[in-house]
């Protein structure tokens, strides 16, 4: 376990994070969507979920809920995410996608497609089999850490 753990290997995941947080954002066009970092990624997440409490979304996004409610807020007004009130604990906010939202994903991911594949080019056919296979591995794994962290 503690080369897993030691100084090098918590390194190399410190770079994949910034190195996937660069090119993910590079790829996006938040920008052009009128959208902050922090808007079209709670929308990513939504996407993935279909739905969230305001607890979830602040954890998910590594911030307060006070700041998770503003950001919500916006994107209610512009009409990319609901509001709804659970039926059990009416107390209870959750938020999810709305069609308008679900169709920004869609071409988010469609426009983040194109811009990988451009970056892509610049690799040899082994260094893009290299990666490919990587991040199938990889994906699940983190999954799983991921889901053992919410627990």
């Amino acid at each position: 376990m503690e080369r897993w753990t030691n100084e090098d290997g918590v390194q190399r995941l410190f770079e994949i994070f910034t190195a996937s947080q660069r090119l993910v954002l590079k790829s996006l066009d938040y920008q052009g969507a009128h959208l902050t970092k922090y808007q079209l990624y709670l929308l990513i997440i939504l996407a993935k979920k279909e739905r969230l409490t305001m607890g979830q979304a602040a954890s998910r996004l590594g911030c307060s809920k006070e700041q998770a409610t503003r950001l919500v807020s916006a994107l209610v007004e512009d009409g990319y995410i609901e509001r709804l009130h659970s039926k059990e604990n009416r107390k209870l906010v959750m938020i999810r996608l709305t069609k308008k939202g679900s169709e920004i994903i869609c071409k988010e991911k469609e426009a983040a497609k194109e811009r990988l594949r451009e970056g892509l080019e610049s690799l040899s056919e082994e260094e893009r089999d290299i990666f490919f296979q990587s991040i199938v591995r990889l994906a699940p794994v983190l999954q799983k850490l991921e889901n053992k962290e919410k627990d």
